[in-house]
């Protein structure tokens, strides 16, 4: 987890003496945070465990505080959030294949999903098996019309331990000092492991699961659910001022500007894109002898002659707009491409924001 996180990943328990050996590995890995480092401190932490008199952990009575279940995919009845983070834009691995070493996502395969990211950690309540609570959530995803892309059970279906290390790597890198990150129960040590990926296709964009449920002898079920729901980007956080767009013209012939903004669906110019129309007038200005395309782009969604008619329209707005702040009209020019010239894929949110767009292009 990174630290710009709306929250952090809070673990069962946080060793903080200096000569407790969990803490020593933990200040090693703060400067070095890798799949080895991360097994040394999760065998240290199952160590401890086991070396316990009760030999097992203490499940929580609640759960830690700021977490909640995403609205999406809810807990297995009776389960405690041991560990919660949350990102409104991010990514995650999505694990498609069995563990591989010679993979530097540690998978067989696998993908990348873009979009708000939650990470939930469960210990599942006592007497619960692992085939029971996977099962549980592998029926209400079923249910709730999740298509399933990859699952794995046991050590040898999933290629070996390692691969509940590679889910977990992504959570493990963010362990630092005696604020560390403490999840006992996610690594199968002596036990079984078992995995699933899925995914909801649905209109406001695409839903991915991983799921990795785990278990060891004398613990409880431990159950790690990443959620990602693909989303745009925030965008207009950063403002491309004149300089940057002659820098880009210069150097690229061409420069998507995504500050200028309309209506759904519509040729209408939204008020937040004066910003960027300045910017531009202002280089035009600077530069009397330029000449440039304003060039509308669009997604795939419906028709494609539906696209082109609206992306000239669009172009034509922006011109419009520069002439009404003092630019000759036969310096600009204005075409509309729907989507013929893509910049990202289609098929989720995230690349449907980028490719709609318009760009200004140097004739």
């Amino acid at each position: 987890m990174r630290a710009a996180e709306s929250s952090r990943l809070v673990g069962v328990r946080s060793p903080s003496h200096p000569s407790d050996p969990i803490f020593r590995t933990l200040a090693a890995c703060a400067t070095r945070a890798t799949v080895v480092c991360a097994r040394r401190l999760l065998a240290l932490l199952v160590a401890s465990v086991m070396a316990a008199a009760a030999g097992a952990v203490s499940i929580p009575k609640a759960d830690v505080a700021g977490s909640k279940d995403s609205p999406i995919v809810s807990r297995f009845a009776g389960s405690v959030i041991v560990g919660y983070a949350r990102v409104d834009f991010g990514t995650a691995t999505l694990p498609l294949g069995r563990y591989s070493a010679s993979e530097p996502s540690g998978f067989a395969d696998s993908e990348q999903a873009e979009g708000r990211v939650t990470r939930i950690a469960y210990a599942a309540p006592a007497g619960k098996s692992g085939l029971e609570v996977y099962r549980n959530f592998e029926q209400a995803l079923r249910t709730a019309g999740f298509r399933e892309r990859f699952a794995c059970a046991g050590v040898d279906g999933c290629g070996g331990y390692d691969f509940s290390t590679a889910v977990l790597k992504p959570v493990l890198e963010g362990v630092r000092g005696d604020a560390a990150v403490m999840i006992e129960t996610l690594q199968p040590i002596n036990g079984d492991v078992r995995a699933l990926t899925a995914r909801l296709e649905r209109p406001a964009g695409n839903v991915d699961v991983a799921l990795l449920v785990s278990q060891s002898p004398r613990e409880p079920v431990g159950v790690l659910l990443q959620v990602v729901e693909a989303k745009a980007m925030a965008t207009g956080q950063v403002s491309v001022d004149a300089k940057a767009m002659a820098e880009g013209l210069a150097q690229a012939g061409h420069m998507a500007l995504y500050g200028i903004r309309f209506a759904t669906d519509s040729a209408a110019l939204t008020a937040d894109s004066d910003a960027t129309l300045a910017q531009m007038t202002a280089l035009l200005k600077a530069q009397p002898a330029l000449k440039v395309y304003i060039v509308g782009h669009t997604d795939n969604a419906g028709t494609l002659a539906h696209n082109l008619t609206l992306s000239q329209q669009r172009a034509e707005s922006v011109v419009r707009a520069l002439e009404t702040r003092g630019i000759a009209a036969a310096r600009l020019a204005a075409k509309g491409l729907a989507s013929y010239a893509p910049v990202a894929s289609n098929d989720d949110e995230a690349g449907r924001a980028r490719n709609r767009r318009v760009e200004l292009v140097k004739q």
